[in-house]
C-alpha cells in the first residue's frame, strides 16, 4: 500500500510542476510578444476593407500604433487609410490590447468587434498573421515595424470635424460614408 501511494504521490507532484512550469512559460511568452509590439506598425490587412466599410482595392494601407502600459497590454490607435489620399480618405480610431495565451485581442473604441490576432509571427522587423473578427472571412495581415510615420495630422484634435467624437474615432471621405 505504501508504494502505491508513494507512487501517485510523485506522480501527482511531476503533473503539478508540469503544470506551472508550463503557465510560467506561456506567461514569459505573452511578457515578451507584448514588448515586441510596443510602437508602430504599417502595411497592409487583406480584406479587411470589404468586410467593414465595403471598400476594396490593394491602395488602403493600415498604421497601428501600440503602447504597453502594463506586462500583457496598454492602449493604442490605428489609421485605416487610401495610399494616394490619406489625409482626404481614411478612417482613425483608438483601442486596448492585451496577449493572452500568445493571442492579442484587440478591442476598438468604436464598439466594433473585438479582433483577436493568432497564428502570428513577430520581431522586431515583422508582424504578420491571422485576424479574426468575427466574420467567416480569413483576414491575413502583413506589417513592418515603422518608427518614422507622422500620427501628427490624425492626432490633432483641431483638424477633426466638429460632429466626430474628437477623442477616440474620425471617418473622413470615402471611409466616412
Amino acid at each position: 500500500m505504501k508504494k502505491i501511494y508513494t507512487f501517485l504521490m510523485t506522480a501527482m507532484v511531476a503533473l503539478t510542476s508540469v503544470t506551472v512550469l508550463t503557465s510560467c512559460d506561456q506567461d514569459v511568452y505573452d511578457r515578451q510578444e507584448a514588448r515586441t509590439l510596443d510602437g508602430t506598425w504599417t502595411g497592409y490587412i487583406d480584406t479587411y476593407y470589404r468586410d467593414r466599410w465595403g471598400l476594396t482595392g490593394d491602395s488602403y494601407r493600415t498604421t497601428i500604433y501600440f503602447q504597453r502600459e502594463n506586462p500583457y497590454g496598454g492602449w493604442g490607435y490605428e489609421v485605416d487609410y487610401n495610399l494616394y489620399s490619406p489625409r482626404a480618405d481614411y478612417y482613425y480610431c483608438e483601442f486596448r490590447w492585451e496577449v493572452y495565451n500568445g493571442t492579442i485581442r484587440i478591442k476598438y473604441a468604436d464598439s466594433w468587434s473585438d479582433v483577436l490576432i493568432y497564428d502570428y509571427f513577430l520581431n522586431d522587423n515583422y508582424f504578420e498573421g491571422f485576424m479574426d473578427d468575427g466574420t467567416s472571412k480569413e483576414i491575413r495581415f502583413r506589417l513592418s515595424y515603422d518608427s518614422r510615420f507622422d500620427w501628427s495630422y490624425y492626432r490633432n484634435p483641431g483638424r477633426r470635424a466638429a460632429s466626430q467624437d474628437s477623442t477616440t474615432v474620425i471617418a473622413k471621405g470615402e471611409f466616412a460614408r
